[in-house]
């Protein structure tokens, strides 16, 4: 059976590329999703600066929560203390125990800082030797006022040793002599500035504290031995000891939190590829399967058994679908790296991140593209082998068999489980993860639509029939083509659903998070304008300065992060923790994002927090009570509420001190600071006069309140781009496998053309008919793809937004609309026209 379907390979040519196709594509998409699988699973990060040093000391990022079910990667440094390196030092194995600093740095020149494409750390002239970086010119930064830069940094900015270079760092700005250039050895993630070790030592908000401690060992101790060494000092401190790859965590210690981002990603992108990749292939298989039918019901006729027939359908496809399996092999690899290059430019991975795709997760992902296949292959071939030979040629043209109960209890699976989904958006899923359910309930329910796709199908094209015939007779053989042929209409809307439900859900998530983040900063936004720190961040001083400036009625410092409560429990707390936003009290009440309901936020100092109302209520808790706080860098501190405030559920915050705040960030410094205008004075006029106090602070910029919301969302934009690079290789594929199934349902109709021809039909009313007929299959999926994307939307909208209607452009539906619309026409009309040109009489002798 297999060799005589190879012999009759030639005269279905069009149906062999189409599947060929679908599977070759689908197993690309499958693979390259293997390779950010793979990479999120090893969290493989290298060390750079810290690569010479076998054994490193760092903090433990890893935190859990109070509730004991959930840990989490806190979202700051984590510090060790300083003592743990003399205790180190003093171990028998160890040479040198090196206490690294790294602060946010700046080399200026002229009156702004040096730009470049990574950013600028400043350490103590001790760590040089753990990259290593190694001196080509000058000496060592040993006294206060010295600095050795790093080689590329100086050719950058044009200093030479002996030169005077300014330099900010930790909110300071001082002239420093260049002694010393150094060469360093695969370092590509920043560029080094060395000042003497007593010197930045004293730049430290907490000066007890290191930022990971490097230790290097005496000759012939082998890094084993050391590790075990150092084990024994570090326990005590609750500080880990690394070693080999993972000494990169402590190097770059927001790759951990990036991490669980790329595993999300890759979790959704899997399970979004693998139902297109399904329906994808199912789609042209089963329009090849049906084109068969007469070939099916006379070799039915001359004696083959159901079984036969099945196993020669699974034979060819697992023929096609280890070569085309086989091929994708090739180009995945630069198709996952580039997806994951992108996610690395949409700050949703770490550029520090080892890519991975290795022969296991090509050899699991090639067996889910030839298992996908031979399930398509399956179901396809199903109601092809089971008629009765009798009826076989009855039954080759016009299909009316009703679905099988197989097809319908998973149907019902797929319903049930959207509704599963949906009912867990409302009731469980908070924050922004109520997307990643809310997704997944457009996909189930449209595999659903498509699992009844030819019962659904007839009732529309039913319903549709009767305006068609009102377009004379190319309308009525439009409505009774499309009506006989339900079973090979469906296949071809099924494709063009999927991809309407998956865009419009997906595009309109991303719009309405966006439009919604906006217009919530900008409800609780009071400040007029502010002052962008240069990276160092801000000195004391600063802000008593720009209080002094014209037309400044309040200023207050801003610091952000995030932190987890620990005590009492708190049941609104999720993995992504609290948004912490530091003030500066006197000057709040003009620049603070919130209006105070209860105390006071000129009470906000010291030790104190305030809360948002359902927040505290939540906790139990009220003004004069205290709660027990987990900051971003791992530090834990009881707070007094000072004061309680009004914000929209999602949107909640807590407020602290920002000289408190900062000391626990990676910056240690004030990173804005808010103004509000004087009664009387612009917007305008004070965001000039702070531009003309930004022009004397190298590094400072300037910004009103728009470009303050536009940086407020774009980490929400970040994620929205992440989101649409899925969606837009998804769709791709989606947009493939409409023009694949359209292509091969019109090419297969070549002979029906001609018999129509025959019968009196002009070129024109064929074109017209057929222009109809897809007009019928574009409408059908963009109904039923738009009626499963508000299935998905519309529990997320309620759980995130309290919304019925996503917020975006109609023109994001529209656009969905006419992409479609211009690829069923185009894949219908273009291969339509090709068999028109084929003589009537040739055309209608044509194997079917």
């Amino acid at each position: 059976m297999f060799l005589l379907a190879m012999r009759t390979l030639r005269f279905r040519r069009g149906s062999f590329i189409a599947s060929f196709l679908a599977m070759f594509l689908g197993s690309v998409l499958l693979m390259s999703w293997g390779g950010l699988f793979e990479s999120g699973l090893r969290n493989v990060v290298p060390p750079e600066r810290l690569a010479a040093a076998p054994v490193v000391v760092a903090g433990e990022q890893a935190y859990t929560l109070s509730d004991g079910s959930t840990e989490v990667k806190l979202p700051e440094r984590v510090p060790v203390d300083r003592s743990l390196a003399d205790a180190i030092g003093k171990l028998p194995g160890v040479r040198q125990a090196v206490a690294d600093v790294s602060l946010p740095a700046g080399l200026i020149k002229g009156n702004d800082v040096v730009k470049a494409d990574v950013p600028t750390v400043g350490h103590g002239w001790s760590s040089a030797a753990l990259a290593p970086y190694t001196l080509t010119e000058g000496t060592g930064a040993e006294k206060a006022g010295e600095v050795v830069l790093d080689r590329q940094l100086a050719q950058r900015a044009g200093f030479r040793v002996g030169d005077q270079a300014k330099i900010t760092v930790a909110g300071t700005d001082r002239t420093y002599k260049i002694v010393g250039l150094a060469q360093n050895k695969g370092v590509t993630s920043q560029q080094a500035l060395f000042l003497a070790d007593s010197e930045i030592t004293g730049l430290l908000p907490r000066k007890d504290k290191a930022s990971v401690i490097a230790v290097l060992p005496k000759p012939g101790v082998s890094t084993g031995d050391l590790a075990k060494q150092v084990a024994t000092v570090a326990t005590e401190h609750k500080a880990l000891v690394l070693t080999g790859d993972d000494r990169g965590q402590a190097e770059f210690p927001e790759a951990q939190r990036f991490t669980m981002n790329l595993q999300i990603v890759s979790v959704v992108f899997g399970g979004m590829v693998t139902a297109v990749a399904l329906f994808g292939v199912a789609s042209p298989l089963a329009l090849a399967v049906q084109q068969r039918h007469r070939e099916m019901a006379l070799l039915r006729a001359s004696g083959a058994v159901p079984r036969q027939l099945r196993r020669m359908i699974l034979s060819e496809t697992f023929v096609l679908s280890v070569v085309a399996t086989a091929l994708a092999v090739l180009p995945s690899p630069a198709l996952s790296r580039w997806i994951m290059d992108r996610l690395v430019d949409g700050q949703v991975a770490s550029a520090q991140m080892t890519f991975h795709l290795g022969w296991v997760s090509i050899a699991a992902t090639a067996a889910l593209a030839l298992g996908t296949a031979l399930g398509a292959a399956a179901i396809a071939s199903r109601r092809a082998t089971q008629v009765r030979a009798t009826e076989a040629l009855a039954d080759a043209d016009v299909q009316r068999r009703p679905l099988g109960k197989a097809r319908i209890f998973f149907a019902l699976l797929c319903f049930l489980g959207s509704a599963s989904t949906g009912v867990m958006t409302v009731t469980v899923m908070q924050g922004p993860m109520a997307g990643s359910t809310a997704g997944s309930s457009t996909t189930l329910f449209v595999m659903g639509l498509a699992l009844l796709g030819p019962r659904i199908a007839q009732g529309l094209l039913a319903v549709l029939s009767l305006p068609m015939r009102l377009f004379g007779l190319s309308g009525t053989l439009a409505a009774l083509n499309t009506r006989a042929r339900a079973a090979r209409v469906a296949a071809v809307i099924t494709p063009v659903m999927l991809l309407t439900g998956i865009a419009c859900a997906d595009l309109y998530m991303g719009t309405t998070e966006v439009t919604m983040a906006k217009e919530r900063y900008s409800e609780t936004m009071h400040a007029d304008a502010a002052l962008i720190a240069p990276p160092g961040g801000f000195g004391p001083g600063t802000l008593d300065q720009v209080r002094k400036l014209n037309g400044v009625g309040a200023a207050s410092e801003f610091v952000s992060s995030i932190g987890y409560v620990d005590s009492p429990k708190d049941s609104k707390q999720t993995k992504d923790g609290w948004p912490v936003q530091g003030i500066t009290a006197t000057g709040s009440a003009g620049t603070a994002p919130v209006t105070p309901t209860a105390g006071s936020l000129e009470n906000l100092r010291g030790n104190s927090v305030a809360l948002a109302e359902a927040h505290a209520e939540s906790l139990g808790r009220g003004v004069g009570d205290e709660i027990t706080m987990r900051l971003g860098d791992g530090t834990q501190a009881t707070f007094k509420v000072a004061a309680l405030f009004a914000a929209k559920d999602g949107f909640e915050s807590i407020l602290l001190p920002a000289d408190l705040l900062a000391q626990h960030t990676n910056t240690g410094k004030p990173t804005r600071i808010m103004v509000k205008a004087q009664p009387g004075v612009s917007v305008g006029e004070v965001t000039a006069s702070l531009a003309s106090f930004a022009a004397t602070q190298p590094g400072s910029q300037a910004a009103d309140r728009d470009v303050l919301t536009e940086s407020y969302a774009s980490a929400f934009n970040t994620e929205v781009l992440a989101n649409y690079l899925v969606v837009v290789v998804v769709i791709g594929f989606g947009a493939l496998a409409v023009v694949n199934s359209l292509v091969t349902s019109t090419v297969r109709r070549t002979r029906e053309f001609g018999l129509q021809r025959l019968a009196g039909s002009t070129r024109k009313q064929v074109l017209r008919m057929v222009g109809m007929e897809a007009g019928v299959v574009a409408f059908a999926g963009l109904l039923l793809g738009t009626i499963g994307a508000i299935v998905g939307l519309l529990p997320f909208l309620i759980s995130r937004f309290d919304l019925v209607v996503p917020r975006g452009s109609i023109g994001v539906y529209l656009g969905i609309v006419g992409f479609v619309a211009l690829l069923t026409f185009t894949a219908t009309i273009v291969p339509t026209r090709r068999a028109l040109r084929i003589r009537a009489v040739q055309a209608a002798g044509q194997m079917q």
